[in-house]
């Protein structure tokens, strides 16, 4: 006769199935109230941002409720309630307070709202846990040494109060930097609206920081001025005799706040027939490229540049022809045609052997991994200009780190 020893099924409590939806109607709500007029999330500037404080937080939330728990059921969810209070009048007043333009200031600010946050929603799923589940209270970790008078040992709370600092302080710090170099993008592309995006997000994560010898307070407010007069212009009914002259300028105002599709339906009736203008084939292929179209991009500068390959040399067809080489590599990459996005590159250098455009070549070809080009290219953008010598600089350090040897890097 054999015996055998069944495992006993740990069931886990129906309560805990609410934690789930606890935990994100509170950070829905909360994010909520942190929403300004413009739709900026205050202190915390971007979505992602805001999901990893609050989520770094709330390991030390529910490790200190299982605590308070522990002790006292009721007070757990007496204390979630409080702070729930707390937290979302915070939220609420974050429009109002007005803190320093400095890192510090803005990182205890989100700091304090996601560990408040964190700690309120934390007692009340423990709580309403430990009400529900009477005969199944949170089980005691006992820290070494400790008697069972700890439900952490000293090391797990400082670990948890570094992680809920360090990984959110960490991840902003990477994503300033990241949303900054966005943002020299969109100026220099005069892409207001989104400029005007970036730098209130940017001016969130890190108040001090300088774009275009500007504080982000006052390009914020410049970019601000900027789109509301173009959302005016765009709305002006067209007239009745309307000229070319019009039309381009309506276009060129709906790119730069980026509302592609409106001006696509400017450009069509341009790209052919008697109201055909040249400039529409190099407007299309720019409005298909910021809505990811690549494909569409590419038919578009190639017409552009099969048009003014026919024409007499001049100023005009000299500058088309650059942005058309320029609009066709870059779609060649968006394709995964690295032989056509290097040749695009090396013709663009060689009708305009610029900085800027060395340096285009030189990422071009580090993407590819061919390192020596890559570095010869990107010092003679340095060279040229030596605005891109920091630039130059970074590459070629990374192309010795990439390659284990800076001999394969030439200095």
């Amino acid at each position: 006769m054999t015996s055998s020893r069944e495992t006993p099924k740990q069931n886990v409590p129906a309560s805990w199935l609410l934690w789930p939806p606890t935990v994100i109607a509170v950070l829905v709500a909360v994010r909520h109230l942190l929403l300004d007029p413009n739709g900026h999330i205050e202190w915390f500037g971007r979505d992602d941002v805001y999901a990893v404080s609050m989520f770094a937080a709330l390991p030390m939330g529910f490790a200190g409720a299982i605590r308070v728990a522990k002790k006292s059921r009721s007070s757990a969810i007496v204390l979630g309630a409080c702070l729930l209070a707390g937290c979302l009048c915070l939220a609420a007043m974050s429009h109002g307070i007005s803190i320093p333009e400095n890192l510090l200031a803005i990182t205890i600010a989100r700091a304090l709202q996601s560990c408040l946050t964190a700690f309120a929603v934390a007692n009340l799923c423990v709580g309403i846990a430990s009400l529900q589940s009477p005969d199944h209270p949170p089980s005691n970790v006992v820290g070494a040494g400790q008697g069972g008078q700890h439900f952490l040992p000293t090391w797990a709370w400082l670990l948890f109060g570094t992680a809920t600092i360090a990984i959110p302080a960490t991840y902003t710090h990477s994503a300033a930097e990241s949303l900054e170099k966005k943002l020299q993008e969109s100026l220099s592309s005069h892409r207001v609206a989104l400029a005007w995006e970036q730098c209130s997000q940017l001016r969130r994560l890190d108040p001090g920081a300088t774009t275009a010898d500007s504080d982000l307070a006052a390009l914020e407010g410049n970019l601000h001025e900027q789109k509301v007069q173009l959302e005016s212009e765009v709305q002006q009914p067209m007239p009745r005799n309307i000229s070319i002259a019009l039309i381009g300028r309506r276009i060129t105002s709906l790119v730069q706040l980026d509302r592609n599709h409106e001006a696509l339906g400017w450009i069509r009736p341009m790209m052919s027939g008697r109201n055909f203008h040249p400039i529409s084939l190099d407007f299309y292929g720019l409005c298909q490229q910021r809505l990811e179209q690549p494909a569409e991009s590419m038919r578009g500068y190639e017409r552009s540049l099969k048009h003014w390959e026919r024409q007499p040399d001049s100023p005009g067809k000299r500058n088309a022809m650059i942005s058309a080489y320029k609009g066709i590599a870059f779609a060649a990459r968006q394709l995964g045609n690295r032989r056509l996005e290097e040749e695009a590159y090396q013709t663009l250098v060689q009708l305009a052997p610029t900085a800027e455009n060395h340096f285009l070549l030189a990422t071009s070809y580090k993407e590819h991994q061919k390192t020596s080009l890559a570095a010869e290219n990107a010092q003679l953008a340095a060279q040229l200009d030596p605005l891109y010598a920091e630039q130059a600089q970074s590459m070629l350090s990374q192309l010795s780190r990439d390659h284990f040897s800076c001999f394969l890097v030439p200095r």
